[in-house]
């Protein structure tokens, strides 16, 4: 679907991932990212809209959001100015002509955990960070008190000039924001937290799910149209699981021919892993793996 058809969407809540389609940098350097950080707070603001959760990666933005198709949509492309205008004052190139978002809506409360997991993922998959260690987004929030180390200079105590300075804007920013010089704005101060420790009421819910919930990681990236990619150890995990349900919690090693057949369609099938990462993990031929995954008696 096209970005404005999406204006025609109810009230709801909704993943919008911005377009994934584009290689280039939105985020060139920390201040951008910290300008980034306020930005999202000034989207609350300036548009009838809740943010639950977000992630800025250094390409594209992930946000967890409700409102109507319509207020969405418009916020999208005032945000799209905003940092067309800090990029230009930056030295950086604009975002391309017909820049872009995909809008998922999210359905029901098992969904919005897998889509709230996905975004605290993201930086994982990309090797950037530990749990709760990437600094442009809800991470920071999520179980999480890191924010408790960082200095904090409330909205009361700077004058409009340094606002308007800080966030290019001349909207009224509540006295109680909080911002600091590295991080922009404190996620805490517009960010509809509730939500997310209603779901993961304890650290414990949040990283096990974190770390474990391969199935729901690729349902959010199919509904997306994002790559998926699995590292080494994740496919260890994805395989243990599925040990138990289907072969009797064996070691690849105990498995016999076709069971290793059934499993080499599952991970291709379910889960988009690569020939040669199949291959490599069940120890055969690159060629065995084809010949399985293209015969009849597998794939039905």
């Amino acid at each position: 679907m096209k970005s404005e058809n999406y204006k025609n969407l109810p009230n709801g809540c909704y993943h919008l991932s911005t377009d994934g389609r584009w290689s280039g940098t939105i985020f060139h350097n920390a201040a951008l990212f910290a300008y980034g950080m306020i930005l999202m707070g000034l989207l609350t603001l300036r548009f009838a809209i809740n943010i639950y959760s977000f992630i800025l990666m250094q390409n594209h933005i992930h946000i967890v959001l409700s409102g109507t198709g319509k207020e969405i949509t418009e916020m999208f492309h005032y945000m799209v100015r905003k940092l067309n205008y800090r990029l230009r004052a930056l030295g950086f190139p604009e975002l391309p002509e017909g820049y872009g978002f995909k809008l998922v809506p999210i359905e029901n409360r098992e969904q919005l955990k897998s889509e709230l997991i996905y975004l605290d993922r993201n930086t994982l998959e990309k090797h950037l960070c530990i749990p709760g260690g990437y600094p442009w987004g809800t991470t920071l929030i999520h179980h999480n008190t890191f924010l408790s180390l960082f200095e904090w200079t409330k909205a009361k105590n700077l004058s409009k000039r340094e606002l308007e300075r800080l966030t290019g804007s001349r909207l009224d920013i509540p006295e109680n924001w909080e911002f600091n010089p590295v991080l922009g704005l404190n996620p805490k101060c517009f960010v509809k937290g509730a939500k997310f420790y209603e779901l993961f009421p304890t650290p414990k819910s949040y990283l096990s799910r974190l770390a474990k919930d391969y199935e729901a990681y690729v349902q959010v990236a199919e509904r997306l149209g994002e790559d998926i990619a699995f590292s080494d150890e994740e496919v260890e995990g994805i395989f243990n699981n599925l040990s138990r349900k289907h072969f009797s919690g064996r070691k690849v090693i105990h498995l016999d021919n076709n069971e290793k057949a059934k499993l080499a369609l599952i991970l291709a099938r379910d889960y988009h892993l690569p020939i040669p990462q199949i291959a490599q993990f069940l120890k055969i031929q690159e060629f065995l793996v084809r010949q399985i995954l293209n015969a009849k008696e597998y794939r039905q």
